[in-house]
């Protein structure tokens, strides 16, 4: 189909290709994975060495797995971000936008990831002197209040 905008050029080509989830399910996931040097994967290469190192370094075949699909969720999320970003509004005739409960399911999904690497909730800790100087909100974070 020579000539056709977006459908002509050699088989392979990048005429079609299309932001969003799905295109970056096939860059990452498709045939020719180990081709691929693009500013994306050493993006995505660079993060999953930023939560190994959280880790304290050297992670499981397990902990290694987990860190790959959370990064992966990462990347979904922030291209549903960008998408949600571009719409004037949510709500239409009363109904939420069905990018919402995605984002919502992929964000509680890097949320159980996380808690299974061993990220813990931390309470914040507010000593009598945060509150009376009305520094309650500045509080420190697990220390012992100072007697």
């Amino acid at each position: 189909m020579a000539g056709v905008k977006g459908r002509s050029g050699p088989p392979g080509n990048k005429n079609r290709w299309v932001h969003g989830v799905h295109g970056y399910r096939k860059l990452l996931e498709g045939s020719r994975e180990h081709e691929i040097h693009t500013e994306l994967r050493e993006a995505l290469q660079e993060k999953e060495e930023e939560l190994a190192t959280a880790l304290g370094g050297d992670p499981s075949p397990q902990e290694k797995i987990l860190i790959q699909d959370t990064v992966k969720n990462l990347l979904y999320v922030g291209g549903l971000d960008a998408f949600l970003a571009t719409r004037k509004r949510f709500v239409y005739k009363g109904k939420p936008h069905a990018v919402l409960s995605t984002r919502t399911e992929l964000a509680g999904h890097i949320r159980r990831n996380l808690q299974l690497l061993g990220l813990k909730r931390v309470t914040k800790s507010i000593t009598l002197e945060d509150v009376l100087n009305g520094d309650a909100d500045h509080g420190t974070e697990n220390e012992t209040p100072a007697s």
